[in-house]
């Protein structure tokens, strides 16, 4: 029988309770309650995140109920710029294009929000894909040995190693132009820097400790980026 767990549930619901506390620091700290492209990319962002979970949860709700606690076994380093990377996400950015638009100092056109609706959707495929071909996506670096972990080629991992990460990538930069602020791009590119280390750190660890995995890299040469990285 297919069914959530509380932690489970924990992950379906976990997308929806980032935007919820993203919107509530831009509207504490820009002082606009009633600033009209935010609700709409709220709105967007909402509904988004409930049909990737649903569709998620149809094909795959063990790896949901695996997604929504930290497993024994999951790397420090990778709790540390986990917490790092939402940190920066769902409280600094925010506060950031809050406070942009309070004082008025790197404000973009509303047209902006446009390029932030076809980022979001975008990361969210990208986000999804590998999730559909690949049960061990969970949310933090570890070796599953409790599910036997083995290597996945399938899918979006038939070009790169990390794929899911193409997706944070991507999904760093819609909210600054969701919210008008230009000046929110700077945590935003700090939340790219983590990322670079956090897939570079995850694929040295699966090189070392996931049988298969060295030979899988001499088949797809590139990390996250094809042609690049």
């Amino acid at each position: 029988m297919r069914k959530l767990t509380r932690s489970g549930l924990k992950a379906f619901l976990a997308p929806v309770n980032w935007i919820i506390v993203t919107v509530i620091v831009f509207f504490l700290s820009s002082g606009q309650l009633n600033n009209l492209r935010v609700w709409i990319y709220f709105g967007i962002y909402f509904c988004g995140s409930l049909i990737i979970s649903f569709v998620l949860f149809k094909r795959s709700p063990e790896l949901l109920n695996s997604r929504g606690k930290i497993q024994e076994g999951t790397k420090s380093l990778d709790k540390y710029l986990l917490s790092v990377y939402f940190f920066l996400a769902i409280i600094i950015t925010p506060l950031t294009a809050g406070l942009d638009v309070r004082y008025n100092l790197f404000t973009i056109s509303f047209q902006y929000l446009y390029l932030a609706i076809i980022l979001f959707i975008i990361s969210a495929a990208f986000s999804l894909w590998p999730m559909l071909h690949n049960p061990f996506m969970e949310g933090t670096v570890r070796i599953q040995n409790d599910r036997k972990q083995k290597v996945v080629k399938s899918g979006p991992y038939k070009f790169v190693r990390h794929p899911g990460y193409v997706g944070m990538l991507i999904g760093s930069f819609p909210l600054p132009f969701a919210f008008g602020s230009a000046l929110s791009l700077i945590p935003a590119c700090i939340m790219v820097v983590i990322i670079f280390v956090r897939t570079s750190f995850e694929d040295r660890v699966l090189q070392e400790e996931l049988p298969g995995y060295s030979d899988y890299c001499k088949e797809v040469r590139y990390r996250l980026i094809p042609f690049v990285w």
